[in-house]
């Protein structure tokens, strides 16, 4: 599952245009120089990957501010960083769900308000890719010295920051010697049946393209062959199920899984000790580091072969915001910055989390990253499956 996906020919052609013009928004725009750039890409040097923090920090002190939309309460402590680190220059954080954010960049981009300039958010489904970075709404900055520490899976169509997972959970207390559960397929047996839990599908986007990323790429043949190991026979698909991945997301609705509306009444149902017989779970990767203020027994499950997609937080620079410099020193201090102080990288690089950086260690007591099982998928292949799969969830029902 730790295979590099190869993207397709018609995606490599938008990327190569997203990082030169930045898709139509951009080439309607005035032209200048000689490179065929706009002027706010000139004036803003987005695609210089070669400046130092020395240098983008005399620039953004002529700025004076930045200003950061992200989706997670801990961009309050990176902004404290960053403002002890670079004086001159104030960090100015928003925190704001996910669709809050797009709602409110959008309308504010729409209307030529640049407000925002650095981003923080993931692309699960691949919509901000397709709808905001090939259309030059936002930019993926991509500093060199930092970017070659990073894999390529990573950051063919974004700027990543860290990963989190969607992961099934299991209470340890009841389960002491090893997990119940390690291959996916044995959640869709009978002893499980309307004890797992999960949030709905149709309710978020994170959900839709954790669903989708078993029903495309190479993970349809991955889990045909799980199933096989598992069972000793080819797996038979149901009528309406084109592949492996459609019968699993069947098999895992035949069996009733109870919806909850957050990871934590998931985290806190699966993992409150004193239970005779707790369900198991899904539920965000990140919720294992509430063990010790929550006295939960919360152990996550390595699923042979795959957890399903990795979700990558990103980091984007918006199009014509007005501290384009300064937009560049806070992604690269959030990124981790190549001087070994990464105060900027820290609030991130929490248990359930992992680094995206080759150079960066992840959190005392996470398993190694290369050993999770994850799916690797093309973007715009997600991007085009997402509303087939989520249509295929709601018929089942």
């Amino acid at each position: 599952m730790k295979r590099k996906q190869f993207f397709a020919a018609a995606l490599a052609a938008m990327m190569a245009l997203s990082m030169t013009a930045c898709g139509s928004k951009a080439e309607d725009s005035s032209a200048a120089g000689d490179g065929g750039l706009t002027e706010w890409e000139e004036s803003s040097q987005i695609l210089n990957e070669e400046e130092t923090d020395e240098e983008l920090y005399e620039k953004a002190k002529e700025e004076g501010t930045v200003t950061l939309y992200s989706i997670s309460s801990r961009c309050t402590k990176i902004a404290e960083a960053f403002n002890e680190k670079y004086p001159g220059v104030e960090c100015v954080p928003f925190d704001i769900s996910t669709n809050e954010l797009l709602e409110k960049v959008t309308r504010e981009y729409d209307a030529g308000q640049h407000v925002a300039d650095v981003v923080h958010v993931k692309d699960e489904d691949g919509s901000l890719y397709a709808e905001y970075v090939s259309e030059g709404i936002f930019y993926n900055y991509r500093p060199a010295d930092i970017m070659e520490h990073i894999p390529d899976q990573f950051k063919e169509t974004q700027t990543p920051l860290y990963i989190e997972m969607t992961q099934l959970f299991y209470n340890g207390e009841a389960y002491p010697d090893e997990a119940p559960i390690s291959n996916i397929w044995q959640i869709t047996e009978e002893e499980w049946k309307g004890r797992i839990l999960m949030q709905n599908p149709l309710d978020n986007v994170s959900w839709g393209a954790w669903l989708t990323g078993f029903c495309i790429g190479d993970t349809p043949d991955q889990l045909a062959e799980a199933y096989k190991e598992q069972y000793g026979e080819e797996i038979v698909l149901s009528d309406g199920c084109e592949n492996a991945g459609y019968e699993f997301l069947k098999r895992l609705h035949d069996n009733e899984p109870i919806y909850t509306s957050s990871s934590d009444e998931v985290a806190e149902a699966v993992g409150t000790k004193g239970q005779k017989n707790p369900p198991i779970g899904f539920c965000a990767s990140s919720k294992v580091r509430k063990n010790a203020d929550n006295d939960w027994c919360l152990v996550p499950v390595n699923l042979y072969p795959t957890n399903g997609v990795a979700n990558v937080n990103t980091l984007y620079v918006v199009e014509g915001c007005e501290h384009p410099y300064a937009a560049k020193l806070l992604t690269r201090f959030m990124m981790g910055g190549i001087d070994g102080d990464t105060s900027g990288y820290d609030p991130f690089n929490t248990l359930g989390g992992w680094p995206v950086r080759d150079d960066i260690e992840p959190a005392e007591g996470s398993t190694p990253f290369e050993e999770i099982n994850y799916s690797t998928v093309d973007k715009m292949e997600m991007y085009e499956s997402v509303n087939t799969v989520r249509d295929f969830w709601t018929l089942l029902s």
